[in-house]
């Protein structure tokens, strides 16, 4: 057993979620840690092609979270550095050997991090496990052996929480209760970036009295025909101009696998594109399972099938009304 040593644990925690508490505590209990330091990037190098919360709000955030077990603490190191927060900097800063801890999905990437190698000689690594991934995969890539916590696999990510907020799902019981607040206090993912995006729309808005703007309608319907046209499955349109102030229209639809997932979304970002849109933000491309994209007026949810199912996002907005669309013709011929 390692004594007299920190843990890292690390992240963008935006939001940070009860899997983290969840990972903290195990390493802290089976890896014999003195304490364990969550460590917000100041500037995600890993996440430039992605919208990121302001540090201050991630700081907040991490600072709640902490506050939920006296061994955990909040570390600005990062967030004060300034610039791309590198893993390696931080170790250097820190001093002495600690342990990182990092998913084992993340832990395949470490050799491909800044100075990876140097990373793996100057700490040692607490893994937790993800689904499909081995501790022998871990251990073949990185090239030593790992501590595998013993706890069961995580499936929850931020980018799952950022969704669900976004779309006016539930997350209460997936972050603790401070950090849910403070979502909501704050309007976070969702309302205050669509607010935004109305101001930036190609169009005048067109409102009907009542119901969702003309200009959003239309670009919905012309997503809708694209992701249609490439084998989509189950695509709605609803109209939640009534039920929401963040958006207009809500576009579900379903690919058939988590490649088709990508392609629809590849494909509704070119059908928008033409008519001068561009998304303000997009969610999820890193695994598939649940993208969005949001155009302020006009939010796209295109899921894989389980996914899909599990949320039930059209029971959940049972009492908004759909809006019509065309089909492709070559979805219609074939």
């Amino acid at each position: 057993m390692l004594c007299c040593v920190q843990g890292i644990l690390g992240g963008t925690f935006d939001p940070p979620h009860n899997a983290h508490l969840a990972m903290a505590r195990a390493a802290y209990a089976q890896v014999g840690l003195d304490t364990i330091r969550l460590m917000p990037a100041g500037d995600p190098w890993q996440k430039r092609d992605t919208t990121v919360s302001p540090a201050s709000d991630r700081w907040a955030m991490t600072e709640l979270l902490a506050s939920e077990d006296d061994r955990i603490v909040a570390d600005d190191a990062e967030i004060s550095r300034g610039g791309p927060s590198y893993t390696i900097d931080t170790i250097e800063q820190l001093g002495e050997r600690h342990v990182l801890i990092v998913g084992a999905d993340a832990a395949l990437g470490i050799p491909t991090w800044h100075r990876g190698g140097e990373i793996l000689e100057l700490v040692d690594l607490a893994v937790v496990p993800r689904p499909g991934v081995a501790a022998e995969q871990v251990e073949q890539v990185v090239g030593r052996s790992v501590k595998w916590l013993d706890m069961d696999p995580i499936d929850l990510s931020s980018t799952k929480i950022r969704i669900l907020a976004a779309a006016g799902g539930e997350y209460h019981d997936l972050v603790p209760s401070s950090i849910y607040h403070y979502i909501k206090d704050n309007e976070l993912y969702g309302s205050g970036v669509s607010r935004h995006a109305r101001s930036l729309s190609s169009s005048p808005m067109k409102r009907h009295s009542p119901g969702a703007t003309q200009d959003a309608i239309e670009a919905a319907r012309a997503a809708a025909v694209a992701i249609d046209a490439k084998s989509g499955e189950d695509v709605v349109l609803l109209d939640l101009s009534r039920l929401l102030v963040v958006t207009d229209v809500f576009l579900l639809a379903t690919g058939t696998s988590r490649r088709n997932v990508l392609t629809l979304v590849d494909e509704a970002v070119a059908a928008l594109r033409v008519i001068g849109r561009q998304p303000i933000r997009k969610e999820g491309a890193d695994h598939g399972q649940w993208v969005l994209l949001d155009y302020g007026d006009v939010v796209i949810h295109v899921f894989d099938r389980q996914t899909r199912e599990y949320y039930d996002l059209e029971r959940l907005w049972a009492d908004a009304p759909r809006i019509e669309f065309e089909p492709s013709s070559s979805a219609v011929e074939s």
